[in-house]
């Protein structure tokens, strides 16, 4: 499937787009997002939710990717990337744990591992017992927008 970002926009989730939302995120075996705050959903010609990515602010001050999830039947559309895109051009920094399957992903789109230490522990508490732990084989990575360029 080739990419094209003229199948669906981007635009702040609402309250309406959470059934979407926990039904995307419960497909991919994550809890529910608890609210619309720091979602952006990405929607189809009719409004309706094909992929979130939900932002929250550690600790740190950093803005950490937690998660990102498009619909599985419009994987391989460039949601995914258009998310993570835009709010790298509009937060400069993003940090995240990706699970393994997800890493070339994020490598594709110029992230690099990081330490632990590097991500918020309110976003890695998720990962600290989890019983798939072994299996998701987390790996904690970033990117930051450096004068214009990606790096």
């Amino acid at each position: 499937m080739a990419e094209d970002a003229s199948l669906f926009s981007l635009r702040d989730a609402r309250a309406s787009d959470m059934p979407y939302v926990d039904a995307y995120a419960y497909a991919e075996g994550m809890d529910v997002i608890p609210s619309e705050e720091g979602v952006r959903a990405a929607v189809n010609a009719d409004d309706v939710p094909v992929g979130f990515l939900r932002i929250q602010r550690g600790r740190n001050g950093v803005a950490h990717v937690n998660p990102v999830v498009t619909c599985a039947t419009w994987r391989g559309f460039g949601v995914g990337r258009a998310l993570v895109e835009e709010a790298l051009s509009r937060e400069g920094e993003l940090r995240l744990v990706a699970r393994g399957a997800s890493v070339p992903f994020y490598e594709a789109l110029g992230f690099s591992p990081i330490p632990w230490e590097a991500v918020d522990l309110t976003v890695v508490d998720d990962c600290d017992g989890c019983e798939m732990r072994e299996e998701c084989c987390p790996r904690p990575m970033g990117k930051r927008l450096v004068e214009g360029n990606a790096g």
